[in-house]
């Protein structure tokens, strides 16, 4: 029944104030009779001053009974609510107007009294009731002096039982009926407020609670739209939180379409792993079943170009699934395991000296070229001769006999910056964003491609490992740029 946020808003509302009234009604109660003792007392104050000064109560030390029952007579019938008692130094009754039975103490405590007879006393001051042993009212005393000195008190009693008796029963009449459908009024009209007030507040919130769910619901592609908040600006927590969720519903749909392009990637990587795969095991198993076949019949020059083409095909399988391995090892990798300092002059000379007898073999002129104030750089050395290698086999590949590679290292601020430029065909506009992507290659204007599309994949994970990436710069017939750049201070 109440499972919505707003019934419990609503219940908890109720509730508070259900509890807020019966507070309200005690507070008030008690607020109200304070009120009409402080008012009884301070308008009362020297009645009993002005008693004491026109009877003489206590003569010779005794009650004057005759001027303490006329005393009585005249107020009981001009205010018959208050009840008038003698006392002596000690706070003993001597004298009192009341029926056989009805004064239960005999003895009131005087430091009430001594408080009100105090000129800074504050209002109300209760004192003992001696019609009631527990009880306590408002009262009016004096002094009662002569020229022996302090005789003892009259104390006058404001709010007898006749007094309590009219305001029981005016309470039971008109205050309480009245004072009840005054706060069940307020309390409707306020529950009728707040509820309103609940319904406009949460109003977005079930705006929100339906946006989730239809989004939770749906099964989308990465392009649902969240309308929720409409506008930019946040005002408060649940603007907040529907902000929140917008930017996590777009941090979703860019993953679930982060994930689609992986899967067809995946897709893709596995059609081709599975032609450069399927393509030289193909051809080693024709060429060895020719050899069986015509075992006897081939001449000895046969067999050797058989078998060095089958030994080459098996070389081609043996290096994909080396760089395949090497790949998922470098994508295992968060950062590079091992970093020192090296010269990346130092390791551009020795990697180009292994390529120059090919260069040379395919009339190819490679050029380095060195700056000399190059500093040290920090990473690993394995990894990056495999970059170096990997662009330079790439230069090999596409640049036709007769051109030029040209491998420099300089230095731009606290970086080192390496180049590695061919004199091919160069690469289509359009390609090059794709040229890093795992098994593609591009055929068009370049021969003699029998990669398998990997080199350029490994040498930008690898870059990437190392804080950096891989530019490249190309123009069609005029040739292709790679180059990156690497701190010659240590990372982190």
């Amino acid at each position: 029944m109440f499972r919505t946020l707003y019934s419990r808003l609503a219940l908890t509302l109720f509730v508070l104030l259900c509890i807020v009234g019966v507070i309200l009604i005690q507070l008030i109660g008690h607020s109200s009779a304070l009120y009409q003792q402080e008012v009884a007392q301070k308008l009362n104050r020297e009645l009993a001053e002005h008693i004491v000064a026109e009877q003489p109560l206590i003569q010779n030390q005794r009650v004057n009974d005759q001027a303490l029952d006329r005393l009585l007579h005249q107020l009981m019938v001009i205010n018959p609510s208050i009840e008038l008692y003698l006392l002596d130094q000690q706070g003993l009754l001597l004298g009192y107007l009341a029926p056989e039975g009805k004064v239960k103490r005999a003895r009131v405590a005087l430091e009430p009294v001594r408080q009100y007879l105090d000129q800074n006393a504050r209002f109300p001051i209760e004192g003992d009731d001696p019609r009631n042993p527990d009880g306590r009212k408002v009262f009016s005393a004096a002094e009662i002096v002569n020229e022996d000195g302090l005789q003892g008190y009259l104390y006058i009693v404001l709010g007898g039982e006749q007094y309590d008796n009219v305001v029981q029963m005016l309470k039971n009449s008109y205050i309480l009926e009245s004072s009840l459908v005054v706060l069940l009024a307020a309390l409707a009209a306020a529950l009728i407020c707040g509820l309103i007030v609940f319904a406009l507040l949460t109003r977005r919130l079930r705006v929100l609670g339906s946006v989730m769910r239809s989004y939770a619901r749906q099964d989308h592609d990465g392009d649902a739209a969240i309308t929720f908040p409409d506008t930019e600006k946040v005002n408060d927590e649940i603007d907040e939180l529907g902000a929140h969720f917008k930017v996590m519903a777009e941090k979703i749909n860019a993953q679930i379409r982060e994930l689609q392009k992986m899967d067809n990637l995946r897709r893709e990587m596995v059609a081709n792993v599975s032609h450069d795969l399927r393509t030289p095991l193909t051809t080693m198993r024709g060429y060895l079943e020719t050899l069986l076949l015509k075992r006897g019949t081939l001449t000895q020059q046969e067999q050797e170009q058989y078998l060095k083409t089958a030994l080459r095909h098996s070389q081609r399988l043996g290096q994909l699934v080396e760089e395949l391995f090497e790949l998922a090892r470098l994508d295992s990798c968060q950062s590079v395991l091992y970093s020192e300092p090296f010269s990346m002059g130092e390791l551009v000379q020795d990697v180009s000296q292994a390529f120059r007898l090919r260069a040379q073999e395919k009339s190819i002129e490679l050029e380095v070229r060195l700056n000399p104030s190059v500093p040290l750089i920090y990473g690993d050395i394995a990894m990056m001769q495999r970059v170096l290698e990997n662009l330079l086999e790439n230069g090999l590949r596409h640049t036709p006999p007769g051109g030029r590679i040209t491998i420099g290292v300089d230095v731009d601020s606290t970086n080192v910056v390496v180049r590695v430029s061919d004199s091919g065909s160069g690469i289509p506009a359009a390609d090059v964003p794709r040229i890093f992507e795992r098994f593609y290659q591009q055929d068009v204007n370049r021969s003699g491609n029998n990669g398998a599309g990997l080199g350029l994949a490994i040498a930008q994970r690898i870059i990437d490992l190392h804080g950096s990436a891989i530019v490249v710069n190309s123009e069609l017939n005029r040739g292709t740029t790679f180059s990156f750049q690497l701190p010659a201070t240590p990372a982190g």
